[in-house]
């Protein structure tokens, strides 16, 4: 715009040189380096040493047609071309799946994104069941791959897998959806662990690009293969990432929301969380998130996290404001009412109220704690809650969680909408700086607690000056 605005009305010999001179500028900039990363991590994730798939995936089964099933046979039916079987536990459940799908594909349809043919032929591969319907079992004799996308319960889990295993083929892989569970404990309800794998999806599913594929100690590596191909072809990022409670991505976002209701504990305003983080660059503040997820599911995975091995860095945070909210039946946009309003017909381009009950809530909250106070700085809140995801992704490098810098990069690039200009949090270091951002992280543990204590890892690399890409 720049370039058009100097050079109006002059030559174009001028005009091309002042282009020339300006894109090289810019491609000089952090935020181009940081861009390219991206663009070479998105290959380099995809390299393995697994071998390959010793029977291709044909026909995929999905349990559960909530919105996650419904979106897990959306990709795998339209992108990847698969025949799946789509299940829930009754007509009404698989319906609502199917419609969800059958009417996105419409909307394609009617903006010519799909042609009719192409529509017809999708469709034709999605096959609704339920547990009503006798022939469910024979359909499941075909199946090569079963994601299951149930209530993340690890008893739940252990049933379905065995009720799987009852019906399906002796090759056929056993993928979970679990967002935080970790495959290892579900595999030891199995007959055959080394079928078993986990293929963490993100929700939206057919907006999300990543996939997290985590295999436990026992799962063949040609069952991880499978996995690759089959993400691949669903369009989806793949990256490889350790049998851990909460994976990658939620691993790094627990710490993260346990600042934030820390904050909000500390009397910060919860459009102010949301501005502020949407300012650093996210695509939704984490008040958004937690709506959009379930404020059920968020208390639910934070509760499991809080239990789990990262000890110190999950405190910092209280959770007492969400179980509330689950009490009162606040759940979200899906039920019309979380920590925002959801009204059915919303008039276009009309701004998300706070929910008055939750505000009602939460000012008794800290009249009861005391813990309210002034107005926080926005750089103050954008630091508080990044620090601990990006300490949180040196934690899963220096464990050997994730393989590499790249794949923590894509991962919460593709995973949370990590700002794409900053390359992701290890490319952000680079930039930044390792030293200054330890030097933070001092300041605030100092400040606020343990929680803050950066990894090991920063601390050598700071010491050194070692970068964490080569290039």
């Amino acid at each position: 715009i720049d370039v058009l605005k100097n050079n109006m009305g002059k030559s174009r010999m001028t005009h091309l040189e002042d282009e020339a001179l300006s894109f090289s500028q810019l491609a000089a900039t952090p935020e181009s380096d940081a861009l390219i990363g991206i663009f070479h991590g998105m290959t380099a994730v995809k390299k393995h040493d697994f071998g390959k798939p010793t029977k291709p995936v044909e026909t995929i089964a999905v349990l559960g047609a909530g919105l996650m099933g419904a979106g897990i046979a959306q990709v795998s039916v339209d992108s990847g071309k698969y025949r799946v079987l789509l299940k829930d536990k009754d007509e009404a459940g698989v319906s609502r799946g199917e419609k969800a799908i059958v009417d996105d594909f419409k909307q394609k349809l009617k903006k010519k994104r799909m042609t009719n043919h192409k529509f017809c032929e999708t469709t034709s591969r999605l096959i609704p069941l339920h547990d009503d319907i006798p022939s469910w079992k024979r359909h499941f004799g075909s199946a090569d791959l079963v994601i299951e996308a149930v209530f993340e319960e690890l008893s739940v889990k252990h049933k379905v897998l065995q009720e799987m295993e009852s019906v399906l083929p002796p090759h056929a892989i056993f993928a979970s959806n679990t967002s935080a569970i970790p495959i290892g404990d579900i595999a030891k309800g199995a007959k055959r662990p080394e079928r078993v794998i986990g293929m963490h999806y993100f929700s939206p599913v057919p907006k999300m690009p990543l996939l997290e594929i985590i295999s436990h100690e026992g799962t063949a590596p040609e069952v991880a293969a499978a996995a690759m191909e089959v993400g691949s072809r669903q369009g989806k990022t793949p990256i490889f990432v350790k049998d851990v409670a909460g994976f990658f991505v939620n691993r790094c976002l627990a710490p993260f929301m346990s600042e934030v209701t820390g904050l909000v504990k500390e009397g910060a305003g919860l459009e102010a969380l949301d501005d502020a983080m949407k300012q650093f660059g996210m695509p939704v503040g984490p008040i958004t998130l937690c709506d959009e997820v379930g404020i059920d599911i968020s208390a639910h995975v934070g509760a499991f996290m809080s239990k789990a091995d990262l000890g110190v860095r999950m405190e910092g945070g209280d959770t007492a404001l969400m179980g509330m909210m689950v009490d009162k039946g606040f759940l979200g946009r899906k039920s019309g009412k979380g920590f925002y309003l959801y009204p059915k017909n919303p008039k276009k381009g009309a701004k998300k109220q706070i929910n008055p009950e939750v505000a009602t809530m939460l000012t008794q909250m800290l009249a009861q704690s005391g813990t309210g106070g002034p107005a926080m700085p926005m750089e103050d809140i954008q630091n508080r809650i990044m620090a601990r995801f990006v300490n949180e992704a040196a934690f899963c490098l220096q464990d050997e969680i994730i393989r590499a810098p790249a794949d923590g990069d894509i991962g919460a690039v593709f995973g949370i909408g990590f700002p794409p200009f900053l390359g992701g949090p290890f490319r952000m270091l680079d930039n930044q700086g390792t030293a200054q951002f330890v030097d933070m992280m001092y300041r605030w543990r100092d400040a606020k607690g343990m929680q803050f204590e950066p990894a090991q890892i920063l601390k050598d690399y700071a010491k050194s000056g070692k970068k964490f890409h080569s290039k």
